[in-house]
């Protein structure tokens, strides 16, 4: 399965596929960040507020280890992260305190949504 970031909408979840998301930033200037200014990395964006085991942290961290600060992260319109959740935590963890970042000025609409079922 191809990696997305979504996001909640009104009636549902939105979902932007990784890679297009790359294509459609890479003509946007690239910023410093401070990384304390990217809400999402004090909040749980991968274990999806269940339990967390040891072998999760792990594999987040080999993709911690892996992550390439060479690409900037990509922030929507409102400088909510939309992809780089490893690459900050990389710069981070090096002691950085800013991440190169791209912004949309305006979002690009999502790959698709899913609709919340009336319960």
């Amino acid at each position: 399965m191809p990696e997305r970031h979504s996001r909640t909408v009104p009636g549902g979840r939105a979902f932007y596929l990784t890679e297009r998301l790359w294509e459609l930033a890479a003509v946007l200037p690239v910023e410093s960040v401070p990384i304390d200014a990217i809400k999402e990395f004090d909040q749980d964006c991968w274990f999806g507020g269940g339990p967390v085991t040891c072998r999760m942290v792990a594999r987040h961290a080999g993709r911690i280890q892996q992550a390439d600060l060479t690409y900037p992260v990509i922030l929507s319109a409102d400088g909510r992260l939309m992809d780089g959740g490893h690459r900050i935590a990389k710069a981070w963890l090096s002691g950085a305190t800013t991440v190169d970042a791209v912004r949309f000025s305006v979002d690009p609409e999502p790959d698709y949504i899913e609709r919340d079922t009336a319960t």
